[in-house]
């Protein structure tokens, strides 16, 4: 029974040390740079996506049905969800006891393409469930959105909404955010569709295997990491095998990087 007892130990040592975090691939990711106000006011994002500011509100002074907001008499806790078609793709912190709230809250980069539905409502935050305040429908954001200036939304059940469109926030860098260095390869587990890699047709779960034609090993890993970081900078050329196993030279174009939700 000691020996078997001693094998078992052993053997459950040994999964646990094959388990261990240190034993993983290690994980990197490739640098993302702000890109200057100056240089940035003259970026035209992609059609569809912007930022949204959301300004103010008017809210009823009583709930549906002529009904108080909260209980104890006080008036509503207003906050905004966003929805591209049934995506909750946006929502804010609620603020407390307010029927004309003032949010000055900006969404990140939202892709919001004419073709599809939209949603922006607002709710108020009850203590025990949360109820809308009102609601506007449209496909994609109403015409009389225009940047640099504010937007009034006359949402479904009294409340007004005032919102202006933002510039998208734009970044510089390959595109590349996370990935695993596997030898004589590099896997990417992320990244930003919208980005020199992503147009170059990089795909989460894709090898790049090499850089401007040497390889991972050639480079070293450390050295290739910051190759990989400067690909789209230098134009460079990456190697990558597919999921599907196919390999493909592509150029990276030298352009912006957009995240978006």
């Amino acid at each position: 029974m000691r020996t078997v007892s001693h094998v078992l130990v052993g053997s459950i040592v040994a999964l646990l040390f094959a388990m261990a975090p240190g034993c993983a691939y290690p994980r990197k990711t490739a640098s993302l740079s702000t890109v200057p106000p100056a240089e940035a006011a003259n970026v035209s994002a992609p059609g569809s996506l912007t930022r949204l500011r959301f300004v103010s509100a008017e809210i009823p002074p009583e709930a549906r049905g002529a009904r108080p907001w909260d209980e104890d008499g006080s008036v509503a806790d207003p906050f905004i969800r966003v929805y591209r078609g049934d995506e909750l793709i946006f929502e804010s912190e609620p603020l407390s006891n307010q029927l004309r709230p003032t949010f000055d809250v900006v969404t990140e980069n939202l892709l919001l393409p004419r073709t599809e539905d939209l949603k922006i409502e607002l709710w108020d935050d009850d203590p025990g469930v949360p109820q809308p305040i009102g609601i506007w429908n449209g496909r994609g954001l109403p015409a009389t959105a225009l940047p640099g200036a504010d937007s009034r939304l006359n949402l479904e059940g009294g409340a007004q909404l005032l919102f202006r469109l933002e510039p998208a926030d734009v970044l510089r860098g390959t595109g590349i955010e996370e990935y695993e260095v596997r030898g004589d390869s590099f896997l990417v587990l992320s990244m930003i569709e919208l980005s020199p890699a992503g147009r170059a047709g990089v795909r989460v779960g894709d090898r790049v295997t090499k850089i401007d034609g040497k390889t991972i090993d050639e480079l070293g890993s450390d050295a290739a990491a910051g190759a990989l970081s400067m690909a789209s900078s230098r134009r460079s050329s990456l190697t990558v095998v597919h999921s599907d196993g196919r390999e493909e030279t592509v150029e990276l174009d030298g352009g912006y990087t957009w995240r978006s939700r």
